[in-house]
């Protein structure tokens, strides 16, 4: 009938329409809870340490650090196959810090004994909760609303790129290095090689990363 053939079009693009909406509903609940959750983080911290300082505070923040950086990594990347494809997210930097994040998680998680590990005492795995927490928390909620291609240089991003950035990375390296002279009983042969091959990586990889986002300013 010539009156189907007219309406097939609009009904496929109004169904197109509403799965992008659909997507983007869900992309935005994504970076909204990942926002809210790394704010969190820092709030519970800035709750806990005066209260417990760094001996105790493994204990009550550890658990849900790692919870946090295994959800907002997984579907960060998840949501860049979705928009950009297999190609562009194995060679972007969304994919090497979402990696190194999970990494973290795996080799420091002490889900058995976390509240007695040296390694989490020291202070710098508060300086990289901190820093960790107030730079997703930027990015997160910078992508809900602009998109990549759109980078308005504000104040915070100039934080986040010349202090935040810069102390995530010191405390995470420290955090790697203090974890490889600290053996424990998670700790084999294989394991020890792979560790300090991404810490032999570590320092030139987080050289390129910052000198990417300073290009970008």
């Amino acid at each position: 009938m010539p009156g189907e053939t007219k309406h097939a079009p609009q009904a496929d693009n109004g169904q197109k329409k509403y799965e992008r909406g659909v997507k983007a509903r869900f992309y935005q609940y994504f970076r909204i809870t990942s926002a809210f959750l790394y704010a969190a983080l820092v709030a519970r911290w800035a709750i806990l340490y005066p209260l417990v300082g760094s001996k105790f505070l493994p204990g009550g923040i550890h658990e849900f650090l790692c919870y946090l950086m295994v959800y907002a990594g997984t579907l960060e990347m998840v949501w860049s196959f979705v928009f950009h494809g297999l190609k562009r997210t194995l060679f972007s930097r969304t994919m090497l810090k979402n990696t190194n994040l999970l990494y973290f998680v795996s080799v420091l998680h002490f889900y058995d004994d976390f509240e007695h590990a040296p390694v989490l005492k020291s202070e710098a795995y508060s300086s990289f909760i901190v820093a960790l927490g107030l730079s997703q928390t930027y990015c997160h909620w910078c992508k809900l609303f602009r998109s990549p291609k759109y980078k308005r240089k504000t104040l915070l991003q100039k934080l986040d790129t010349f202090a935040t950035l810069p102390v995530l990375y010191l405390s995470e390296g420290y955090l790697l290095l203090l974890n490889l002279q600290t053996p424990n009983f998670h700790t084999n042969a294989w394991l020890q090689i792979v560790n300090k091959t991404v810490l032999v990586a570590f320092i030139p990889i987080c050289l390129h990363s910052l000198k990417k986002q300073v290009a970008t300013q």
